[in-house]
């Protein structure tokens, strides 16, 4: 009969080897348990990795577009606000104004141009937001302002009306200043690109341009009605001429109205585009989720088989702890005993 006997010393490594076997069984299970996914994908696979690198390849680019339409999402959001705030103020002065033209009286006129340079300096600051770090209005130039202050634009025009002694005459020289190709508007006024924005890629098959610019023609319409108003706030124009005075608020009363519907125009645009990059969403959300269910089908692992096993290996960790510490204890003298 044969006995091999195991000496201390080959007793102790094949312990240690053990328990590093166990603890790398442990971390691997820990990381598919958290994950979700095998450790061992080539495994899993049989190194065919062609469909998985297509699947990571594809969720990648989702993430890509997940950003790109959370931007155009709170772009769109920050431009309809921005519209928002100047119909609000056109609204506001429009009555006013009219009501001055009806009536004109020197402070009731006064009042009504002072309320109209609230709702221009407001226009602009609208106009001038910032999302991103990107002027959202100036079209491709997004890194300056879309337009100089109400004060300068006003300055300007004042210079503009200077010779005119009639409500009439102040109106065409005030629409020469905003709409001639090169005048004061184009090179005073607005400091962004006559270029839009480029477009925005949210999806394999979908972009999205946001060209509104505070050039737009509807924009334009609404400041020079504002501005128009905006000349009432002191005696300066037309001055002692209350009744060409009174024309001049009747008529940029009107103004302001009309330009409220290709403003109110501009505000459906920009819903439109956030009721299409709310779909995009969807669409993305949803091959996101398709693409996961298919590598989970690939690589994934099963919760509670894992689980099972982590814990049958923690257990057998525990055990071999404890047969190594009683192994620690021995002596001669308990053997002799």
């Amino acid at each position: 009969m044969t006995i091999t006997a195991v000496g201390d010393l080959a007793h102790s490594f094949q312990l240690r080897k053990q328990n590093v076997a166990l603890k790398q069984q442990i971390a691997t299970l820990t990381q598919e348990l958290s994950t979700g996914r095998t450790a061992d994908p080539g495994q899993r696979l049989s190194g065919a990795f062609l469909p998985l690198a297509s699947i990571e390849r594809g969720l990648k680019t989702l993430g890509a577009y997940e950003t790109a339409t959370a931007e155009a999402e709170m772009t769109t959001k920050v431009m309809q606000q921005s519209l928002t705030r100047i119909g609000d103020a056109a609204s506001e002065i429009s009555s006013n104004l009219l009501l001055a033209g009806a009536a004109p009286e020197a402070t009731l006129l006064r009042n009504a141009g002072l309320q109209a340079h609230t709702a221009l300096e407001k226009a602009v600051d609208a106009l001038n937001v910032r999302f991103a770090g990107r002027s959202l209005f100036s079209g491709s130039a997004t890194d300056s302002a879309a337009l100089a202050d109400a004060d300068q634009i006003i300055s300007a025009l004042r210079s503009s009306v200077a010779g005119e002694t009639t409500a009439e005459g102040v109106i065409m020289a005030i629409k020469a200043w905003f709409d001639t190709p090169g005048g004061g508007f184009e090179t005073l006024a607005y400091s962004g690109s006559p270029d839009p924005a480029g477009p925005v890629r949210l999806s394999d098959g979908e972009t999205l341009s946001l060209d509104i610019t505070a050039a737009d023609p509807g924009l334009r319409d609404m400041l020079r009605a504002l501005a128009t108003a905006a000349l009432l706030r002191d005696g300066f124009v037309l001055s002692g001429n209350i009744a060409e005075r009174g024309k001049l608020a009747r008529r940029s009363g009107e103004q302001v109205l009309t330009a409220e519907r290709p403003l109110t125009a501009l505000r459906a645009d920009i819903g439109v585009a956030q009721d299409r990059i709310e779909t995009i969403q969807a669409e993305n959300a949803a091959q996101t989720s398709l693409l996961e269910i298919t590598r989970n089908e690939l690589i994934g692992t099963e919760p509670y088989d894992i689980a099972t096993r982590l814990e049958a290996a923690r257990g057998r960790m525990e055990m071999l702890y404890t047969i190594t510490a009683r192994m620690a204890r021995l002596s001669l003298a308990d053997y002799l005993e």
